[in-house]
């Protein structure tokens, strides 16, 4: 903006440079000013952004804490209380209703921490320091820059920032914030980390006597990824590798994974399969290490290391997990290389909801199997109809013997089950029992987890053996739509007994698993 670039390096905490006939305040970093600093300034701020003619204007970069200390700690007049309002409305619910406040703020905690993973690694990617590998005697055999291209997709290895960035998604979908810092230290982990190195990160210096060691596949981007180049302990409390740990790869597998890792060199079945998976990827897949493992595995003599064969296939199966095509991602099902069997699912289930598409039939049948379990705690069927039951108590029963409502799946007299698109990007399960604007429906947020916990439940598993929270969740929905059905037979009068006479509707299983209701009057 015409100002001097040697003067904005010298380090100064605020600057001020002249924009036409206004002046511009620039403050790098809120938090390296003293209170008695930031006082003045911030009590400038809440005067002049609430002055149409005001000259001076600001740019002040902060984190949320400090932004909200130092808003505590400036005069308490009603120009700052005002100011303190209008900041804390913006970090809340992203808008306010005071618009005679001229602030816009930008809250990175809001942008997609996927979309940010990626134009971290353009960033990083593509910086012009690069240049200076090109005359490294090195170059050819360096695992950075092996790795660097690995991390901006060059040579057929695009898969990697794609899979990298669908784990951060669902982790944030699941409550997990990266910060900047930590998506630009995730970044630089997977470049650089190898064990051997300085604080397990390596530099130049140390290339050359790792790579004549024979060690140059421990610096695998897709061990990297997970810290596995840090000891474990230090890996568990570092934020980010413990988010994405969460997802248990490399040490979640499958039969047919396990069975082309360990035996696919030898045998004639996977031959194809191994050659395209393994042996293509001479780097990090059938590096020397590997082959002399698998060897001393499969033979069994009483020299064999099994632990260390062991944790050569965990780093196996991390790599297949980012580097599978998708043409054979099916095949090997590949998420089943993570604790989220259907996050594969989900993130398609997202991303046609964005594009407006038709959905996998699959996602709602799957929900609605799902909550029908968990509504009934038996293993009922249903999947075109919502079977809404109660235990005739308010205890916390795990079976709901008598029924409350069918309600169709299908649009069909008001009634509706879908999955919509929700503000934050991802998408909740919607139970619509009236027609019209004035009865909005019932919705609940699907999670990964929640997605997850659904899925499991619809194959078989026991709900609260899962997850006792995401159990909990349900049955509080649950809860809300059995007040919605009886506020909505209030409406239309059909909560009147007649006679003196009870009717209840027990829930009964058909030969095919469908409910079916069973009619019992009870007269007093």
């Amino acid at each position: 903006m015409g100002g001097d670039e040697a003067t904005w390096n010298k380090g100064a905490k605020l600057h001020t440079i002249s924009v036409g006939n206004r002046t511009l305040v620039i403050v790098k970093d809120l938090s390296e000013l003293r209170d008695e600093e930031s006082s003045d300034l911030i009590a400038s701020v809440a005067r002049d952004v609430a002055q149409p003619g005001a000259t001076t204007m600001y740019l002040l970069a902060a984190n949320h804490g400090q932004l909200l200390e130092k808003l505590k700690t400036a005069p308490d007049t009603p120009e700052v209380r005002r100011l303190a309002g209008v900041i804390e409305d913006l970090l809340v619910t992203a808008a306010t209703t005071d618009k005679d406040v001229r602030l816009n703020l930008s809250d990175l905690s809001r942008a997609p921490a996927a979309k940010m993973t990626s134009d971290i690694i353009d960033e990083i990617g593509g910086h012009e320091g690069w240049k200076g590998c090109e005359s490294c005697a090195a170059e050819l055999s360096c695992p950075i820059l092996e790795n660097r291209r690995r991390l901006i997709g060059e040579d057929g290895h695009g898969q990697f920032r794609r899979r990298l960035t669908d784990l951060v998604e669902l982790s944030e979908r699941n409550g997990g914030h990266f910060p900047v810092r930590q998506l630009l230290s995730l970044v630089a982990n997977i470049l650089l980390g190898h064990p051997d190195g300085r604080d397990g990160l390596m530099s130049c210096a140390d290339v050359p006597e790792i790579v004549a060691g024979g060690r140059a596949d421990l610096a695998s981007v897709y061990r990297n990824v997970f810290g596995e180049n840090l000891k474990a302990s230090r890996a568990e409390k570092t934020e980010p590798f413990k988010k994405l740990n969460l997802f248990g790869i490399g040490a979640e597998t499958s039969n047919r994974v396990d069975n082309l890792l360990v035996y696919g060199a030898d045998d004639p079945a996977y031959a194809e399969a191994y050659e395209a998976l393994v042996r293509r990827d001479p780097t990090y897949g059938a590096t020397a290490n590997y082959a002399q493992g698998q060897r001393a595995y499969l033979e069994g003599g009483e020299g064999a290391d099994r632990p260390a064969f062991l944790h050569l296939l965990k780093a196996q199966r991390q790599r297949l997990f980012f580097t599978m095509p998708d043409n054979l991602a099916a095949t090997y099902d590949l998420w089943d290389l993570t604790v989220f069997r259907y996050a594969g699912l989900y993130l398609e289930v997202a991303e046609k909801l964005k594009a407006k598409q038709a959905l996998p039939r699959t996602a709602l049948t799957q929900v609605v199997r799902g909550l029908n379990r968990v509504f009934t705690g038996m293993l009922v069927q249903n999947q075109d109809e919502l079977v809404l039951a109660t235990s005739g108590s308010y205890s916390q029963s795990k079976r709901s013997p008598l029924l409350d409502e069918l309600i169709s799946v299908p649009r069909q007299a008001g009634e509706e089950v879908s999955l919509l698109l929700n503000p934050q990007g991802g998408f909740d399960v919607s139970v619509r029992l009236l027609r019209g604007e004035s009865n909005p429906p019932v919705r609940l947020e699907l999670s990964p987890t929640r997605f997850e916990f659904l899925g499991r439940v619809a194959e078989g598993a026991l709900p609260s053996s899962f997850s006792l929270e995401c159990h909990e969740d349900i049955l509080a929905f649950k809860a809300r739509l059995l007040r919605e059905t009886e506020t909505r037979r209030r409406l239309d009068g059909d909560d009147v007994g007649g006679d003196g006479e009870l009717v209840l509707r027990f829930i009964e299983l058909n030969s095919d698993g469908r409910a079916t209701p069973r009619r019992v009057i009870v007269r007093a």
